[in-house]
């Protein structure tokens, strides 16, 4: 079974609507908000070799433009070419100078050592190689450079909440079929095995979740699957935060090791 990323070239044009199902307006909402600001958390203990910021898989911008409000150069790289339009069209509405690519994680269009701060957030359980995008990011990212991730633990949690409960059952279900497939999630200690070949030192991670029980999360998703609950008023219903628990979600930080 394959992951299907098409849903990012068929609603590229909704990153930034308010009115684009769930899959892209929880993103924006809930999730960015909440990995921007860990995000930022980090980078104030832990020093960057400079102000160069590459956003891998950057879909419309949501987590470039973050980093270009807060002065940071920003680049960002991914393969659906509709997002990379909306992308570019906010940045100028937004007044933003990020430099929008199409490209794709396994095969970066950059030079060795280019940026300070690479970022591959909601993209390695969606790709075929994640060694090899982990690969790629390493061989961007200068010496002693930073290296910010999200992802997606492979535990029965994440099977029944983001395969059976997003994805499959019709109670609740609002989400595109198979735009996460179970084995494609990647567990902490598997993802640390790729950091450590890459040349990236694992420092702290930490969870993301709701907060709610699964059971309680229906009668909200329902709502959103009906179009009672959109936009803005997601984040209301349907809050993230960070947590000690890694069962479902991911977040954390590695360091480029000196040659």
């Amino acid at each position: 079974m394959e992951v299907n990323n098409r849903i990012y070239d068929d609603l590229g044009h909704l990153w930034w609507d308010d009115q684009a199902g769930f899959d892209i307006t929880s993103l924006r909402f809930c999730m960015n908000p909440v990995r921007y600001g860990y995000f930022r958390r980090q980078l104030q203990a832990v020093a960057a070799p400079g102000e160069a910021v590459l956003d891998v898989g950057c879909g419309g911008g949501f987590l470039a433009e973050a980093f270009a409000e807060d002065g940071y150069d920003v680049t960002g790289v991914d393969p659906s070419a509709n997002s990379i339009v909306a992308a570019r069209a906010h940045a100028t509405v937004s007044q933003l100078a990020i430099d929008y690519r199409v490209g794709r994680g396994e095969c970066l269009p950059f030079p060795d050592s280019s940026f300070d701060i690479v970022c591959c957030c909601d993209v390695l359980e969606h790709v075929d190689e994640p060694s090899q995008v982990v690969r790629e990011i390493s061989r961007t990212l200068k010496a002693g450079g930073v290296f910010f991730y999200d992802t997606v633990n492979r535990t029965p949690m994440s099977w029944i909440l983001l395969i059976k409960l997003w994805q499959d059952w019709h109670v609740a279900g609002f989400s595109a079929p198979n735009v996460h497939v179970w084995r494609k999630f990647i567990k902490p200690d598997e993802l640390d095995a790729l950091m450590h070949e890459a040349q990236l030192s694992p420092r702290e991670r930490r969870g993301i979740t709701t907060g709610r029980n699964p059971a309680a999360l229906v009668p909200v998703l329902r709502r959103i699957r009906t179009g009672q609950l959109k936009g803005p008023a997601i984040a209301t219903e349907f809050t993230l935060r960070e947590t000690e628990d890694l069962t479902v979600s991911y977040i954390g930080f590695a360091v480029k090791q000196s040659a």
